[in-house]
């Protein structure tokens, strides 16, 4: 159920081996929640059964401008951390009866452009976007999204300040779940919490926010390891090698054994180097990977944040009706920010010499 609640949807021979054991008894064990109304058949495995949306306002001129409704969807990639929120939107679609129509930008500002004019021209009714990167930071993006003469809700995205106060959107709670994550490895008694994230990814300032509150709040630190920016593994795989094996020496150097780690991809390399120095997972280093499309495939399954993208893209596509469906103001706004879940694996474990959590850690003579 937590596979199917983080990506929309689950594989019988997928989760066969990811839980060892047979086809036919994954099979059997999804038989029974398909009888439970928890989860709905799908060839090859099942998926979470589409509801129907509460009673929206408006009337008649709802329910005509809600069916037959063209709705297009802009996303930096099609392939990894979106497919989930692109399932999610395509159920809610059908549910309402409209179509989505996709786009992608391969995060790319000029191409995004040219993908939500081409949309424009083809007529579509509103539009959801994942914006190549985050909008707060340019006034030239805000400006540009406030100029579409369509509805826009962001997906995975947020703005602030008066100047977007139209703009809607509807994102995971990245910051929320760096908390859990770090909350985790605390209760496990880490008493020192360092955090690394992709470089340039729109997750990683959510991600580092939510670390550095979370240090804050339990009184804990980071060793003064500080916040590491990973390369891309596709564009720069030799950096990104390089820049994992600086990271664990230097958790090492400063005692610390556990990281916060976006994405999974890098959490499972990590593990690998951490092998490769006769480091035992979890003993001496432990992990908690943010996102969990790849996490428990790793040499060590990796205990992983899953941020909700099906509920996320469920829930753009409504609020993006809500708003064709009601276009004055009788509406309110909507942001939205859907919480992460923690998916426990075997890659944090319990510190080897663990510490009360209510003595301060850092103190002269500890850990």
């Amino acid at each position: 159920m937590q596979a199917a609640q983080s990506q929309g949807w689950v594989r019988v021979t997928d989760m066969a081996q990811r839980l060892g054991v047979s086809t036919v008894t994954m099979r059997r064990d999804i038989g029974a929640l398909v009888d439970r109304g928890l989860l709905e058949r799908v060839y090859g495995g099942a998926s979470i059964p589409s509801r129907a949306p509460a009673p929206k306002r408006g009337g008649d001129q709802a329910r005509r401008t809600r069916h037959g409704a063209t709705i297009g969807l802009v996303v930096p990639s099609s392939t990894y951390y979106y497919p989930g929120v692109i399932r999610g939107a395509e159920s809610a679609a059908g549910v309402l009866g409209v179509r989505v129509v996709l786009a992608v930008s391969h995060y790319n500002r000029e191409l995004e452009c040219q993908q939500v004019a081409r949309l424009l021209r083809a007529g579509v009714d509103g539009l959801l976007i994942a914006t190549a990167d985050p909008p707060d930071p340019d006034p030239a993006v805000i400006d540009w999204l406030t100029g579409i003469d369509v509805p826009v809700v962001l997906v995975e995205r947020s703005l602030a300040g008066p100047a977007a106060a139209r703009i809607e959107y509807v994102r995971s709670d990245h910051a929320a779940g760096a908390e859990m994550a770090v909350e985790h490895l605390v209760s496990a008694g880490h008493p020192r919490v360092a955090a690394a994230a992709g470089l340039r990814s729109p997750t990683a300032r959510w991600l580092f926010d939510g670390h550095t509150a979370a240090l804050a709040r339990l009184g804990i630190t980071d060793g003064g390891v500080g916040h590491t920016e990973l390369p891309r593994t596709d564009l720069d795989p030799l950096g990104n090698a390089e820049a994992i094996g600086s990271l664990v020496d230097r958790c090492l150097a400063a005692g610390v054994r556990a990281l916060v780690v976006h994405a999974d991809s890098n959490a499972a390399a990590i593990v690998h180097t951490a092998a490769e120095r006769g480091l035992d997972v979890p003993g001496d280093l432990a992990i908690v990977a943010y996102d969990d499309e790849a996490a428990a495939l790793a040499e060590v399954p990796l205990t992983a944040v899953a941020p909700p993208k099906f509920d996320v893209g469920r829930t753009a596509v409504e609020t993006l009706m809500l708003r064709i469906s009601s276009p004055g103001d009788d509406v309110a706004t909507r942001r939205m920010s859907l919480l992460p879940g923690l998916v426990v694996r075997s890659s944090c474990g319990t510190a080897r010499e663990p510490l009360p959590l209510s003595l301060p850690f850092d103190r002269p003579g500890g850990r």
